[in-house]
């Protein structure tokens, strides 16, 4: 079925979406290339790195070196020279792999990269046979062993002294990325003063980075070399947050125990903003617009007992207006379940309010979901209840029920991974969306690619078609190209309801037969694409340049039904230039310099924009920020705005954030029947966020 349009999409097609899906399939020939060439190319392990150039490595004693080629590599990190150790060259990734462990015992930090050869620095050894590549036998992993406590790092004291100290630097700064990379370095050395410290700091670095996975397989690895040292409680006890946990936990409030293995643990975080803002109109005087107070409360618990774990969440805010129609006052749960995971196996069933991170169509939504993980790489979730609007304020929307599942997969062939869904959503007994659809990821050092599939079976129709790429080049540039084709709204048979009288389908069915508000739904849902292509490129330590252009179009739609037609918009681009200087008054300041231009349906806008973030201290930031703007409509008349605004943020012991904003706006018009109109805004908001 989708084959069989395909051809009449390009032949009716525009421009944008012609692009679009070139660029879909080049993208996935060049993904396909890359693997095909890393093949050819071969493999190498790391041994070791540190900052610096021609380096004098000292190759450790280890049977399985012999045969095989050592040498030192050139790599740029940061601007920045490293050198890294390395052993090669093999045909196949699993060859390198199947020695791995066993090198690990003399390299505790080595690990598997594609060969190049145009990096070589020096060859230290040469094998004796001139066979590039040496069939290995895959040796089984010994059980780990507690390292001696002898120095046979590769480093000297000092290089391993400065190592230490930036990435605890790093790390004290947020610069999780960095940390890493040096704490990588300093496990790559081997054996040292610091190889215990180093591998517990890069656990909680990649913990507080968001990286679930390393985190947990970098604990684990502690927890076999380091078993009986003090740490070892520490990391035990992150490393029980994480498994038990969808997000890195802070630090725990112990509430309750109940029997041998049992613990409660709850963490969250509570929020509350004061946003005000004053509109002055020229004639009409002073108007309050806007005066209300956020409050955002999250809490999780996490009830851990010998095979199961318990998880109860809630997730709500409430906005007070201080107005005085006071009509938007509202209280939302955003999510509230309660979910149990059997430990065993990772099956686990949901129920409540909740969120589905896959799809296109589907974010939220009242009901249950059960997942059965058949590997540590396949799951299947079969979920089903009602859509949730979070902007409307009814609890339970009985108008509108639906089921699916989604299939999840890992990683496979080293660089992918993919979700599969399909869901079938009925509105008041008519078919409101049958979706089915993938998300497909492709991933490695060089290139990313994200792409999104979003088909509806009962309308015929691609409702979404999205390609992400990014492809970063030598020297720090990056490149992007991103392409959506996408329905506006999404097509369902909700969007019959647009522009009508009637509140549901339910009332529509009393005017209208059920094709009729199907054809209606068609009518009122536009053909959106956007194609955007960017950029960077780095011109010095502290410069480098960002541009990038989008281009976006939206169909018209036909009357009918006794609702207007909307036009075609034609194509709207916009062109985006930034300059992005890095401590250029002090210390990791941040400055940014951008010209903007937007041509659309309506009028043409060149934006000038200045934006600073100055660390004041390590924990006070300040972000001034200047836009003034240059509005030319299409029937003739102009504006210009000015906007300036300064933000101020605090951390208090990284459990109490605390912002305040404040901003101006002046609007200038051009004269209009003798009038010059203008008009001037003041806002700001307070606020702050405790971390518990």
């Amino acid at each position: 079925m989708i084959y069989s349009t395909a051809p009449a999409m390009w032949r009716s097609g525009t421009i944008v979406s012609r692009y679009c899906f070139l660029i879909l399939l080049c993208l996935l020939l060049a993904a396909t290339a890359a693997e095909a060439a890393s093949a050819v190319s071969g493999y190498s392990i790391v041994l070791a790195s540190a900052p610096g150039q021609n380096l004098k490595w000292e190759v450790r004693n280890n049977p399985l070196l012999k045969g095989y080629t050592i040498y030192a590599e050139r790599t740029t990190i940061k601007g920045a020279p490293w050198e890294r150790l390395n052993m090669g060259f093999f045909n196949k990734r699993k060859q390198a792999d199947s020695i791995l462990g066993e090198i690990r015992k003399t390299y505790p930090g080595a690990w598997v990269q594609k060969a190049s050869e145009k990096n070589i620095a020096k060859i230290i050894t040469k094998p004796a046979s001139k066979s590039k590549a040496i069939a290995v036998k895959p040796i089984k992993a010994s059980k780990a062993k507690q390292p001696a406590s002898v120095n046979t790092s590769s480093l000297s004291e000092k290089q391993l002294d400065s190592l230490m100290l930036r990435s605890k630097t790093e790390l004290k700064n947020k610069k999780y990325n960095s940390s890493i990379r040096f704490l990588n370095a300093l496990i790559a050395a081997g054996s040292h003063k610091y190889s215990e410290e180093a591998l517990e700091l890069l656990g909680l670095a990649r913990q507080r980075n968001g990286q679930k996975t390393h985190a947990v397989n970098t604990y684990e690895k502690y927890l076999k070399l380091y078993p009986d040292t003090d740490g070892a409680i520490r990391v035990r006890q992150r490393l029980d947050g994480l498994l038990t946990a969808d997000v890195a936990p802070r630090k725990k409030i112990l509430m309750a125990k109940e029997g041998k293995g049992s613990s409660i643990r709850t963490t969250g975080s509570l929020a509350q903003y004061y946003q005000r803002n004053s509109a002055t109109i020229d004639g009409s005087g002073t108007i309050e617009n806007l005066s209300q107070l956020i409050t955002d409360l999250n809490l999780t618990t996490i009830q851990r007992t010998t095979n199961f774990d318990h998880r109860y969440q809630l997730t709500s805010d409430h906005v007070y207006d201080f107005t005085d129609n006071g009509d938007d006052s509202e209280f939302r749960f955003r999510e509230t379940f309660y979910e149990v995971t059997y430990r065993k196996t990772g099956s686990s069933g949901r129920i409540g309010r909740q969120r589905l991170p896959v799809g296109g169509l589907l974010k939220r939504y009242d009901g249950l979901s059960l997942g059965y993980q058949f590997t540590p790489d396949l799951r299947l979730n079969i979920l089903g209840g009602y859509p949730v609007d979070i902007d409307d304020k009814s609890s339970i929307n009985d108008h509108k029920s639906f089921y699916g599942f989604t299939f999840e997969t890992g990683t496979f062939l080293d660089h992918w991974s993919m979700n599969l869904f399909y869901f079938d959503q009925k509105n008041d007994g008519l078919t409101d969306k049958e979706s089915i659809g993938t998300e497909l990821n492709y991933r490695d050092s060089k290139l990313s690619i994200y792409g999104l599939f979003d088909y509806d079976l009962h309308y015929d129709e691609i409702n979404i078609l999205q390609v992400n790429s990014n492809i970063l080049f030598d020297r720090g540039r990056t490149a992007f190209v991103n392409a959506l084709i996408r329905k506006l709204p999404l097509l369902s048979t909700s969007n019959a309801l647009i522009g009508r009288q009637e509140k549901t389908i339910d009332e529509l069915k009393t005017v209208m037969n059920i094709e009729q508000i199907y054809q209606l739904a068609r009518d009122r849902t536009a053909n959106s694409e956007t194609l955007m292509i960017g950029g960077t490129q780095p011109l010095s330590s502290k410069f480098h340049i960002a541009a990038d252009i989008t281009f976006t179009n939206v169909d018209d739609t036909p009357a009918s039904g006794g609702v207007a037609a909307t036009v075609d918009t034609g194509t709207d681009y916009l062109i985006s230039t930034q300059l992005v200087a890095s401590n250029l008054i002090m210390k990791t300041d941040t400055n940014i310099f951008g010209v903007r231009y937007y041509d659309t349906f309506v009028s043409d806008v060149t934006s000038f924009v200045v934006n600073s973030r100055f660390p004041v201290t390590r924990t006070w930031r300040l972000n001034p920020r200047l836009q003034y703007d240059i509005r030319d409509y299409k029937d003739g008349r102009s504006q210009t705005k000015l906007r300036a605004i300064i933000r101020t943020d605090y951390r208090y012991l990284n459990k109490a954030h605390f912002d305040f904003e404040i901003g101006y706006d002046e609007i200038s018009n051009d004269e209009t029947e003798s009038q010059f109109l203008a008009s001037n805004n003041l806002f700001f908001t307070l606020g702050y966020r405790w971390d518990f």
